[in-house]
């Protein structure tokens, strides 16, 4: 929920060189905490988002009216401003799908001649930008692998649902979702929701630049990943008793199941580094004979670089 607003704040208010990733209002008292996105367009455009997360039941939050109405007040807070000085340009309001996936095949995306992609695939960042991110990060690969699939005729099902947004290196992150979503028909502290995003966000801005740039934008490793997560539970003991909060037995031996997958694809990933090179230096010859070799091992080759946060050179073959 939001709005695209085409200037009229004062001077000083916003960097238009910055966007903002996430940045919480007020507590869990009404039973969803409030999440500001914030992010920076052409000319004066400022694209800004008010949004929560929640599991789809009749019992939780989900009014788009009540959401515009919580916008209109609390922007000014927000962001200092006259409302009545804004330049509206459009808005944005909706519900965007969320899967927390624990493998790469998990869900259907496709059937014969149809594939799903960005939000419809709801194969996000639990952290930035959703479906749409997870497109646009992976745009270069989902593109390679839709044109071979055209050029070879290889549109079936089984094939098109090879060519996913899903990142192995992400698959772990779904926690922190959880940890910004008020459980359905539980009363928890306030504060909770805060305390939980103050711990991670305190531990990145412990971080270099570059590390923590590399969690945000969806490329962390298997050793960042985990040095960040132990860091964190030192830092504050107290966060593996809250997690418990959000999450049940099963999720928690879930998610153990995505961390060592996460591992174990880390270490292929690294023994198999020269398949990429390999695989282009091969193609000339392999894919006009064997197209469908071919295509399991573009996306094999994917899988192991893109889909582990170290995305290939994009390569345009007609």
């Amino acid at each position: 929920m939001g709005a695209v607003i085409d200037g009229g704040f004062e001077p000083g208010v916003w960097d238009a060189n910055y966007g903002d990733v996430l940045n919480s209002h007020g507590d869990i008292s009404r039973g969803r905490q409030l999440i500001w996105e914030l992010f920076p367009g052409s000319g004066n455009e400022l694209t800004f988002y008010l949004f929560h997360y929640h599991q789809v039941n009749p019992k939780n939050p989900g009014s788009l009216l009540e959401m515009y109405e919580d916008f209109f007040t609390i922007l000014p807070e927000y962001r200092r401003c006259d409302l009545d000085k804004l330049v509206w340009k459009k808005p944005t309001f909706g519900y965007i799908p969320g899967h927390f996936s624990t493998g790469s095949s998990d869900r259907k995306i496709s059937v014969d001649r149809l594939i799903l992609i960005g939000d419809a695939a709801s194969l996000q960042s639990p952290l930035v930008f959703t479906g749409f991110g997870s497109l646009v990060r992976n745009l270069s690969r989902l593109t390679d692998l839709l044109n071979t699939a055209l050029k070879h005729n290889l549109l079936t099902a089984d094939w098109l649902d090879q060519i996913r947004a899903y990142q192995t290196n992400i698959s772990v992150t779904w926690l922190f979702s959880k940890g910004m979503m008020v459980p359905t028909g539980k009363y928890l502290p306030p504060e909770k929701i805060n305390s939980i995003l103050n711990t991670f966000f305190g531990v990145l801005a412990t971080e270099s630049q570059e590390i923590a740039e590399t969690f945000i934008k969806d490329r962390t490793t298997w050793w960042i990943f985990t040095r960040l997560a132990l860091k964190a539970a030192r830092m504050n003991p107290l966060l593996l008793i809250w997690i418990l909060d959000f999450v049940n037995l099963g999720e928690v031996l879930r998610w153990l199941k995505n961390f060592i997958q996460f591992m174990l694809l880390s270490m292929i990933s690294f023994l198999c580094g020269w398949l990429p090179n390999l695989s282009r230096k091969i193609q000339p010859w392999l894919e006009p004979r064997y197209p469908k070799l071919w295509m399991w091992l573009l996306t094999t080759s994917y899988a192991l670089t893109d889909g582990m946060g170290k995305p290939q050179t994009p390569h345009f073959n007609t």
